[in-house]
């Protein structure tokens, strides 16, 4: 009866609070001799003195059914003991995992945070692996439960079969597909040489160490295209915010040009400043003495610092007090100390200036290398009123449009170009055609 009470005492949650209960000693007795016929008091029962248990024999004791269930009782009841100390343990190891975790994050460490989160986190799998563990330790003591594991075993050792399996597949694909990777990086290689030249050369790597070209030529008329509207958006920008009026005499238009839209007028800015960088008599400051060394720098105001004084240094002053007049300044800053500055031979770091370099030297360079060609590069403008005709000229924007006598040209956003045979063509603003004017 006692046996039973204790089994029944022992459940998951108690046996946690009462440890020492699963401590106890399970003793097995000893039979007296056969001549007894009734047991006497556990005192003479066990021998008592070594005297008295030198007259007794001990005689072997036929295990009955209940003695059974009490070993397989006490199996098991050690087996619980050693899986709860290992828990006890764990928990006690996951507790120090978790001030770990938590000591990681005062002062603020990424790598010890991993490291203690990981750590923490084999501690919690193992503990609750231990809990499963106890969980199911009554099954030990069944018969049939050798059976069942090894039934257990052979399913994962079957699975695992299966994987391996798969594995050797997935290693004949990757033999297969290896080439093909090893051929697509290959291209990637190239391609990425050729994006790194095509950005260098976006960047303003010119040369002209083996002479120049027509097709140098074009690709620095299309950058300086791109730069000049560049510039001519971000003085639009400068313009509203300082309440400039931008239809002041210092950009003239036209009053025959009919505009589709309000926002066409910036295009009116646009070729006041290509007019100002691309058109002058003076050419002694256009020259290719310099243009390697200027056209190696990537940033184009480190290429001017380099030789503040060289021919795109006074190119720089020089249109510079030009394109940028002193209303527009005076409006935009409040002063006239970027003018003075560069009256006085030197170059201000501001952002506006610097902009107006980048601008400038794609212009210098395209004059420079125009005026080196041989034949030489003539540029040519188109009046305003003449007939749009599309093998000399481009409309900007670009018009979608089959009706082209309907249109005649506004004015020259940018001018183009001849060399030789080759025509760079200008690019116009359509005005529609007025009867009355023409």
């Amino acid at each position: 009866m006692e046996a039973t009470t204790r089994k029944a005492s022992r459940t998951p949650s108690g046996l946690l609070f009462r440890i020492s209960d699963i401590c106890k000693v399970h003793s097995v007795g000893v039979a007296p001799t056969v001549r007894e016929k009734k047991p006497k008091a556990d005192s003479t029962a066990t021998g008592g003195s070594s005297e008295d248990g030198a007259h007794l024999k001990v005689h072997p004791r036929q295990v009955s059914s209940d003695s059974s269930e009490c070993l397989s009782e006490t199996s098991s009841a050690r087996c619980e003991e050693a899986v709860v100390d290992k828990l006890l343990e764990s928990i006690s190891g996951l507790k120090v995992a978790y001030v770990n975790l938590q000591q990681a994050l005062m002062p603020y460490d990424p790598e010890e945070i991993m490291i203690a989160d990981e750590r923490f986190a084999s501690v919690l799998e193992e503990t609750a692996e231990l809990k499963d563990l106890y969980v199911n330790v009554k099954e030990w003591s069944n018969p049939r439960y050798p059976y069942h594991l090894n039934s257990r075993i052979q399913e994962h050792q079957n699975l695992v079969m299966e994987l391996q399996a798969d594995i050797c597949k997935k290693d004949s694909q990757i033999g297969w597909l290896r080439p093909e990777l090893d051929e697509l990086e290959r291209k990637n290689m190239e391609l990425e040489e050729k994006i790194d030249r095509s950005a260098l050369c976006r960047e303003g790597s010119f040369t002209v160490r083996r002479g120049v070209s027509t097709e140098m030529f074009m690709d620095l008329y299309e950058r300086s295209a791109n730069c000049i509207h560049d510039f001519a958006k971000f003085v639009i920008g400068w313009a509203k915010v300082s309440g400039w009026n931008l239809g002041q005499s210092t950009f003239p238009i036209d009053s025959h040009v009919v505009y589709e839209r309000k926002a066409d007028k910036k295009y009116v800015v646009e070729a006041y400043f290509a007019c100002v960088m691309l058109m002058g008599d003076r050419e002694d400051y256009i020259s290719l003495d310099s243009f390697d060394c200027i056209m190696s720098f990537r940033d184009p105001f480190d290429a001017l610092m380099s030789d503040p004084d060289s021919n795109f240094g006074r190119y720089c002053r020089a249109k510079y007090l030009v394109a940028v007049p002193q209303s527009m300044e005076d409006s935009f800053f409040g002063n006239l100390d970027h003018r003075a500055f560069v009256e006085s031979g030197g170059h201000s770091r501001t952002q506006f200036y610097q902009k107006f370099v980048k601008m400038a030297r794609y212009a210098w360079a395209l004059r420079a290398v125009a005026c080196s060609l041989n034949p030489r590069a003539e540029m040519f403008y188109v009046n305003s009123g003449v007939q749009f005709r599309k093998e000399h000229m481009e409309s900007a924007p670009a018009k979608m449009t089959t009706e082209e006598e309907k249109f005649s040209v506004g004015f020259t956003v940018m001018p183009g170009f001849k060399v030789g045979c080759t025509v760079i063509r200008c690019r116009v603003y359509l005005s529609k055609v007025n009867a009355m004017d023409f």
